[in-house]
């Protein structure tokens, strides 16, 4: 069983290793347990736990909006010290997709009074681990502690006369974009075209996290919070830069979470939520309650209807649906920020999956031999 685990997360640290990553938050985070807390790390009954979210911000005010893609694997992988903890590991990919940035670098444009434009993306890689200590030998009451290892970088690539949204968006013609990306020194008549060469600056950092889950017969209630930023890593611009305006230092980052998943009656669960979550001065605050109802307790096929406010700037709509161990979930933003007027009140939506699976143990029958009475 353990080896099937530990197959299915070593498959997802092979794709992430392929992808190329701004810190990110989404509106269904529920399916996103690495990225909230590393403590949920295992933190559920199944063998197994892969989720996945993509996100399209912003679409209805910018050419090029903001896409990102999570995929995460976890697994309580191994028992603990007492027969009542148990151990969890954790692997999660982000990738938030590329958009337009506009900024003077006068060394490589011809014009020095026009913005140069590239397009910008970050790409983190998480491994973590975290222990489940119960308090209880059922079980009921769990602390957690987890630690989550970051490995992430912010990279861009320079726009060429082939994307057609260069010209939209810079002004620039032909023969400005060539120059541009090949350099004043080269020219325009140079035939090296390095406009695909992309400039990243790679960083580790260090999140930890704690966890309390109360669970009872018909209730769970979940708090935690979770730091990160503690290794306070430099985040550059350009991977060869020495100044100090291309690099920064990445903000301390605060997140507080909070559930309480009640049962009202056996077709009808009422799950309020918060989450809390900061970065440097920047602040957001999730408050959201979603209802679940059984549809059909034999074929175990639930739907799920919520409603959330984020800092008064967004409502959302949720809307997710559960057969046996698979769950897929729809987020809705309605803007309700000075934006709305652009965005027509359109702040973007989340598409949104899991699975949690359950691998059994096969039944070793004693041999019985069957002898006929004489």
């Amino acid at each position: 069983m353990r080896m099937k685990i530990l197959s299915v997360l070593l498959l997802l640290v092979l794709v992430s290793m392929t992808v190329f990553t701004q810190e990110l938050h989404y509106s269904y985070y529920q399916f996103t347990p690495l990225n909230v807390n590393p403590a949920n790390a295992g933190a559920f009954s199944g063998s197994y736990r892969i989720s996945g979210i993509f996100s399209d911000k912003q679409a209805a005010i910018t050419p090029r909006p903001f896409r990102t893609f999570t995929l995460s694997a976890d697994a309580p992988i191994i028992r603990g010290i007492r027969k009542q903890d148990w151990i969890g590991i954790g692997i999660e990919a982000d990738i938030i997709g590329k958009s337009g940035l506009n900024f003077n670098e006068q060394s490589n444009s011809i014009n020095p009074e026009v913005n140069s434009s590239f397009t910008q993306s970050w790409t983190f890689m998480k491994i973590g681990a975290a222990y489940h200590f119960s308090l209880d030998k059922k079980q009921t009451n769990i602390i957690t502690f987890g630690a989550q290892f970051i490995n992430g970088s912010r990279d861009y690539n320079r726009l060429n006369q082939k994307d057609g949204r260069v010209k939209l968006q810079t002004g620039f013609n032909d023969f400005d974009i060539e120059h541009f990306n090949l350099g004043p020194a080269q020219g325009a008549g140079s035939g090296n075209n390095n406009s695909n060469n992309v400039e990243f600056n790679a960083y580790k950092d260090l999140n930890v996290g704690f966890l309390f889950n109360a669970r009872r017969k018909t209730s769970d209630l979940r708090l935690g919070f979770a730091l990160e930023g503690l290794l306070n890593p430099a985040v550059g611009f350009e991977s060869r830069s020495t100044t100090r305006d291309s690099v920064e230092t990445k903000y301390f980052g605060l997140n507080i979470h909070a559930s309480y998943d009640m049962e009202i009656n056996k077709k009808t669960h009422i799950v309020p939520a918060l989450y809390y979550y900061s970065l440097g001065p920047a602040n957001a605050l999730n408050v959201n309650s979603h209802v679940w109802y059984q549809i059909d307790p034999e074929k175990e096929f639930k739907v799920g209807a919520g409603l959330g406010l984020r800092n008064f700037r967004a409502a959302i709509i949720y809307l997710g649906a559960e057969f046996k161990d698979i769950r897929v979930g729809l987020a809705y933003d309605i803007d309700l920020s000075s934006a709305t007027i652009g965005s027509k009140s359109v702040g973007g939506f989340e598409l949104c999956a899991s699975y949690m699976g359950k691998i059994y143990k096969k039944p070793k029958p004693k041999a019985v031999i069957f002898c006929p009475s004489l």
